[in-house]
């Protein structure tokens, strides 16, 4: 499996932010379901989505968005309505943490960027 660049999965992302949506449910079971035509799957292997992650996320009819970025590792949330890619932590997010003012989202960023280092240090 290729490593992608947060390029690349922003560049999914923008696609996966603008299919028209068949139908959607929120809550523990979430779901947001797109048309599985030629179409659409030629949008994502335009942007290097391969046809079998695609199926690993649909049926016949239709394949799951929610699935597709978080099992392909391209979004890191799912906010306003758009799946986002978090960047390094910057100053606003520090701001927030020394106010007592994080989300929980913030906190999940916070645990990722420590898991990385974590990687990185059992590698070196």
């Amino acid at each position: 499996m290729r490593e992608l660049t947060i390029e690349d999965k922003q560049t999914v992302l923008d696609v996966l932010n603008n299919f028209e949506v068949y139908e959607e449910s929120g809550g523990e079971d979430a779901y947001i379901l797109i048309e599985n035509s030629e179409e659409n799957r030629k949008r994502l292997n335009d942007v290097g989505v391969t046809n079998k992650e695609i199926d690993n996320a649909a049926d016949e009819e239709f394949f799951c968005t929610i699935a597709l970025a978080f099992n392909g590792g391209y979004a890191d949330n799912y906010e306003y309505g758009k799946f986002v890619l978090w960047g390094p932590i910057d100053d606003e997010l520090r701001r927030r943490v020394i106010n007592f003012e994080e989300t929980q989202c913030d906190a999940l960023r916070l645990l990722q960027a420590l898991e990385e280092l974590e990687g990185v240090k059992e590698v070196g």
